[in-house]
């Protein structure tokens, strides 16, 4: 479940992104770049989803945008998963509520692939480090935290990048497009009006 920018919004951003990519040679070529069409802003992953509860997830998450008005959305500065993951960092507070909702009423209908161990963080993937990556190795303290390539130069560079502040006006679900790599498709969307006349 997300929220997908309008690509006027981010392109600050895509064109830091450009710089950086430029800039920093080896290190940005040993991280996959998650391409700018489909960036976006994930509330939930809900992981695989069973097609016997789509029917019942979709009335719910229907239900959730009927009740959320459409939330201001903030992208600016930037932050990373240990040495997984590049992101863009988000404003949580006005989204907070919407995730929240999006999460529970995804747990209600029964989807299982929910992470309800780590609070939800807002943020707009960037890059990532593909599990197979020769840097990625187990550190000799902690067997279960990933190393790899060393993200921060990258994260420091997008540090000052901000985008306007826009308004989402739909909730997205989304799935990985089966044979397009790392490209998605839109399986539903829905008008976020609640509090709206």
């Amino acid at each position: 479940m997300a929220l997908v920018p309008p690509a006027d919004v981010v392109e600050p951003l895509l064109n830091a992104v450009r710089r950086l990519r430029s800039d920093h040679g080896q290190l940005a070529a040993d991280v996959r770049w998650a391409p700018p069409d489909t960036w976006h802003i994930t509330l939930a992953f809900l992981g695989e989803v069973p097609a016997a509860i789509l029917p019942d997830l979709t009335s719910r998450l229907a239900d959730v945008a009927r009740k959320h008005p459409p939330p201001s959305v903030t992208i600016a500065g930037s932050g990373r998963f240990g040495s997984r993951v590049l992101f863009a960092d988000v404003d949580e507070e006005p989204l907070m509520p919407l995730a929240t909702a999006v999460a529970r009423e995804a747990k209600l209908a029964g989807a299982t692939g929910l992470d309800d161990t780590r609070a939800w963080r807002g943020h707009l993937t960037l890059a990532t480090v593909a599990r197979s990556h020769p840097g990625r190795r187990q550190s000799a303290a902690d067997s279960t935290e990933p190393t790899g390539p060393d993200l921060r130069p990258m994260t420091a560079a997008l540090a000052h990048v901000s985008c306007r502040t826009w308004t989402a006006r739909a909730l997205t679900m989304l799935r990985n497009a089966p044979g397009l790599g790392r490209r998605y498709e839109t399986v539903a969307s829905w008008s976020l009006f609640g509090g709206t006349p």
